[in-house]
């Protein structure tokens, strides 16, 4: 996996900058759990798979469907976005549109990525700080979805850890977008 320090290309080359020291300690735990999160989502896009065409085959052989495939589709369906979308953002495969920005300087380019990594960091913070208090309700309630009466919480509470990797690999995106500015 393709991690932002080869991304951006940051050599160790000022002893005293703090910042990249910081990060580089960091940096290995966000993206390892980034990683295990994409693996897992890989294995629930498998399992999602197996499920639709079990469902598949049973609606055209038997005329009957698997009771809740539905239902598991649309859970399974969000984990995977969910905990997919740090690695997508380390790996730089977000789209970005960079027409404006690509005839300034270089430094003025990473100062502004960082302020937008900064400025979703808060956001996804923010979002991620409701998707808490929310699984917290559905968990209170003990809300459940369709025919298997699946207790909400846990799925809303997994896309939440999917949410802080995603919200510390923006930050630390920022912070590193940040050391290239400062770097002499």
């Amino acid at each position: 996996m393709e991690s932002l320090h080869k991304r951006h290309k940051l050599e160790d080359n000022s002893k005293g900058n703090y910042l990249f020291k910081f990060t580089n300690k960091i940096e290995q735990f966000i993206v390892s759990f980034n990683y295990i999160l994409h693996k897992i989502s890989s294995v629930l896009l498998v399992l999602m798979m197996l499920l639709i065409t079990a469902d598949v085959v049973t609606r055209y052989f038997f005329n009957s469907a698997i009771t809740g495939a539905y239902e598991l589709t649309e859970l399974i369906l969000a984990l995977i976005v969910f905990y997919s979308l740090g690695t997508t953002q380390l790996k730089g495969n977000n789209i970005e549109i960079d027409f404006f920005t690509r005839k300034m300087p270089q430094k003025f380019q990473h100062g502004l990525r960082s302020i937008t990594s900064f400025v979703l960091f808060l956001l996804i913070s923010l979002t991620t700080w409701q998707l808490f208090v929310y699984t917290k309700r559905v968990w209170l309630f003990g809300e459940t979805k369709g025919d298997l009466e699946l207790p909400l919480y846990i799925f809303i509470g997994s896309a939440t850890i999917g949410m802080v990797a995603f919200a510390f690999v923006l930050l630390l995106n920022s912070i590193k977008l940040l050391a290239m500015v400062v770097k002499k």
